[in-house]
C-alpha cells in the first residue's frame, strides 16, 4: 500500500492525479487499507499507526 502510494498509483479518493506520489491523509489511507480483508482494520488506531510509518519512511528515505 504504501510502495503504491509512492510510486503514483492513485485510488478512488485521490485528489490530484497529476501527483508524482499520493498525499497519505486519512481518507487515503482509509481506501486503501479497504481492499485488506483483516481484524486491523477495525482497530481504532490502525490509520494513525500507517501514517506514523509512513512518515518514518519517507524520513528514512530523505536521510539517505
Amino acid at each position: 500500500m504504501l510502495r503504491e502510494a509512492a510510486d503514483g498509483w492513485p485510488s478512488a479518493v485521490t485528489t490530484d492525479l497529476t501527483a508524482d506520489h499520493a498525499t497519505l491523509d486519512d481518507d487515503e489511507l482509509r481506501e486503501r487499507m479497504s481492499g485488506n480483508l483483516c481484524r486491523c482494520a477495525a482497530y481504532a488506531n490502525i490509520v494513525p499507526a500507517i501514517a506514523e510509518v509512513a512518515d518514518r519512511a519517507v524520513a528514512q528515505e530523505v536521510a539517505r
